[in-house]
């Protein structure tokens, strides 16, 4: 193994020791490219996050249909409740007691029901069936927007 030699030794011709480190040319590439790079790599992701909160808020308001569903079979009648500010929805049992409560607005949704009303409430008869009106539950986030249409018997359609 004599006479061989390792990189950190190697000398530069004219120079002192060994080179350690990036020169400043290198550096201010590196950061030119990153520059380059980072904008489109930021708005793909604040797409991504707007689609995954605004999909996140409609299938929590289909879960509390689901289960206002089921509590309406299991108990003879349920109520689901929608508010607006702020973006809520409760599932209420015949009785009156909240059974599934959910914040639908993380992450800066906003909820906007059908008719610009503040409230809205879906009934479910004891056959597990809505007692309602068609209504259309709008879903926005930094000019996205996704629907949840309900229809007369409590059936949700996402679009």
């Amino acid at each position: 193994m004599h006479g061989l030699t390792t990189p950190s030794a190697v000398r530069i011709p004219g120079g002192s020791g060994p080179r350690a480190g990036a020169s400043l040319l290198e550096v201010a590439l590196a950061l030119a490219i990153v520059a380059v790079l980072a904008p489109p790599i930021v708005a793909t992701a604040s797409a991504a996050r707007n689609a995954l909160l605004l999909r996140q808020a409609v299938e929590s308001a289909a879960r509390l249909l689901v289960e206002a569903r089921w509590t309406a079979i299991r108990e003879g009648g349920a109520t689901v409740e929608f508010t607006t500010e702020p973006a809520r929805g409760q599932v209420f049992s015949s009785a009156g007691d909240t059974v599934f409560s959910v914040a639908l607005g993380p992450g800066g949704v906003a909820l906007h029901l059908s008719r610009d009303r503040a409230v809205s409430r879906i009934r479910f008869g004891p056959l597990g069936l809505g007692w309602v009106a068609s209504q259309t539950l709008r879903f926005t986030r930094a000019g996205e927007e996704r629907r949840l249409v309900i229809s007369s018997l409590g059936r949700a359609s996402r679009r």
